[in-house]
């Protein structure tokens, strides 16, 4: 997992083979798996779970044995019920080391955000001083569960990943597999976007404006938001 590049792919990037190192005196009790969209407009993880919900599930089984989590929850909002269909079939059909429960969560900004689905699963509030781990908590995304899945049962590195291509400004939204490193501007070009557009990486809420398009796709890249130009009076 450290040496094929696995991050969290839920947008903060940080390094997964440092969650699963043990802690001195830290038991982890259960695995969170985010399944719940970071921000409005974006669908790439719900697109993932309705398409690879099995390689979720034993990306997640990997992780709680890695950890030797006792359980998995996947929490997943409760607006993608064909994304919940999925994932129930794949825990029906397929046989896993740990209890895995997929759990339906009110779909509220900011409900995606780590200590904010840790409190509606669990009930525990961890503060800005404390750390999940500290009650026996490690939270993942799904996407960063089948890139695990990918890499120890197939040997794939962090090669890929799905881009939520949508906004105001195109005709055509959806999710797209993507390659790392693949310009902006070619992504763009498949879209037909006016080169006027407002070009946003992420969500509404947290986004950034680009401000060059020849950057590339990233691991933590998982929205271009594509909105019409801002008139300014």
């Amino acid at each position: 997992i450290r040496d094929t590049g696995i991050v969290g792919l839920g947008g903060a990037g940080f390094p997964t083979f440092i969650k699963l190192k043990p802690t001195p005196g830290k038991v982890i009790e259960t695995l969170i798996l985010n399944g719940a969209e970071c921000e409005p407009y974006i669908t790439c993880d719900a697109m993932l779970m309705q398409t690879r919900a099995g390689d979720v599930l034993r990306g997640a089984d990997i992780l709680c044995q890695a950890m030797q989590a006792r359980q998995c929850l996947v929490g997943i909002e409760d607006n993608k019920p064909t994304a919940m269909a999925a994932l129930q079939a794949a825990l029906k059909s397929h046989q896993f080391h740990h209890p895995i429960e997929i759990v339906s969560i009110p779909t509220i900004y900011p409900t995606g955000g780590e200590r904010q689905l840790i409190k509606v699963l669990t009930g525990h509030e961890i503060s800005a001083q404390r750390r999940p781990l500290d009650v026996g908590l490690v939270c993942q995304n799904v996407g960063t569960a089948a890139a695990v899945a990918d890499v120890v049962l197939k040997g794939q590195p962090l090669i890929e990943r799905l881009v939520t291509v949508t906004g105001n400004a195109i005709k055509n939204p959806g999710n797209w597999i993507v390659r790392l490193g693949t310009p902006i501007q070619d992504l763009l070009a498949e879209h037909a976007v006016a080169a006027n557009s407002d070009i946003i990486i992420g969500g509404p809420m947290m986004g950034f404006t680009l401000d060059n398009t020849q950057a590339a796709i990233v691991k933590t890249t998982n929205c271009l938001l594509i909105q019409p130009p801002q008139i300014t009076k």
